[in-house]
């Protein structure tokens, strides 16, 4: 069977466009480089909580109060808390209502989401 012209500039056509693509190939996988480059790290701002006053669900004999509380994120990224240490418990009327009468238990577990550059974000953990 003979080839015509134009099949052989076809069959070349293809052999060819497989050989460039083969040394493409290879020259992508096998180059290498060097140089020098640099980047720079955010400095991590502190989270701000701030207590706040939610339901009235505290009372003498009641052990299921919540903590309320909101935060603020300046961070250009969001940031979730996953456990909680309990600080000092106050009191606006001590004389009524002793500190030492309310504990507060940590947590942990927790998934509590903070978006980046927020300023009040709400939050309650369950104080026991």
């Amino acid at each position: 069977m003979q080839l015509t012209k134009s099949r052989k500039s076809l069959a070349a056509l293809v052999a060819g466009v497989l050989v460039i693509s083969g040394v493409a190939a290879f020259a992508l996988w096998s180059s290498t480089g060097t140089g020098s480059g640099n980047a720079r790290a955010l400095s991590a701002v502190n989270i701000t909580v701030t207590a706040t006053t939610g339901d009235a669900d505290l009372y003498p004999g009641f052990t299921e109060g919540d903590v309320f509380f909101t935060s603020a994120n300046t961070n250009p990224y969001p940031v979730t808390f996953t456990s909680m240490t309990s600080g000092t418990v106050t009191s606006g009327d001590e004389t009524n209502c002793p500190a030492s009468n309310v504990t507060v238990a940590n947590a942990s577990g927790l998934s509590l989401l903070v978006p980046a550059g927020a300023t009040a974000t709400p939050g309650t953990i369950a104080a026991c």
